[in-house]
């Protein structure tokens, strides 16, 4: 199975964990908390921005789901919470690549390559010349300008938050 896993301690990194797997994207409707734009670790649970495709051969995707779960709280989690974190997961990770860069947006895994990225996330419409969280290696203030910004995040909401936030 491919997987993602802690690439580097680049711009944000809590996580010291040896394998650094990620856990299932927690975003909450506060993304610009950080759940919206970083990965957590399957572990810690602490964040981190870059993670890489990694081949995983001695689990399988149950194994995953049970051993994410227990670390989220959840020690005997049923089949029907097995199967919803795998479908979720194997959506997210589908054109993951052994050994590409990525970062997380919105719920959109994205190359660290990637130019001109316009998509719809779970919260909001988003368009970039470059992933934010390469720009900012270099620059760190585009981190606060953009994807810890609130206004940032409320102005591009889709309209079922838009909706949400205004009852």
């Amino acid at each position: 199975m491919i997987y993602l896993k802690k690439f580097n301690d680049d711009v944000i990194s809590h996580c010291s964990c040896d394998d650094g797997r990620i856990a299932i994207p927690q975003q909450l409707d506060c993304p610009w908390c950080g759940c919206g734009w970083l990965f957590s670790c399957l572990t810690c649970r602490k964040a981190f921005t870059f993670a890489e495709g990694i081949e995983i051969k001695n689990q399988s995707w149950e194994d995953l789901a049970r051993e994410e779960r227990r670390h989220h709280g959840t020690p005997d989690p049923d089949e029907e919470t097995l199967a919803m974190w795998i479908d979720a997961m194997k959506e997210l990770l589908r054109d993951v690549e052994v050994g590409q860069k990525y970062v997380i947006i919105d719920w959109e895994i994205i190359p660290t390559f990637a130019l001109d990225v316009s998509f719809d996330g779970l919260y909001g419409r988003h368009s970039f010349k470059k992933v934010p969280q390469v720009e900012a290696i270099k620059n760190p203030s585009i981190i606060d300008r953009d994807l810890a910004n609130q206004a940032y995040w409320r102005s591009h909401a889709l309209p079922s938050f838009d909706d949400v936030e205004s009852s």
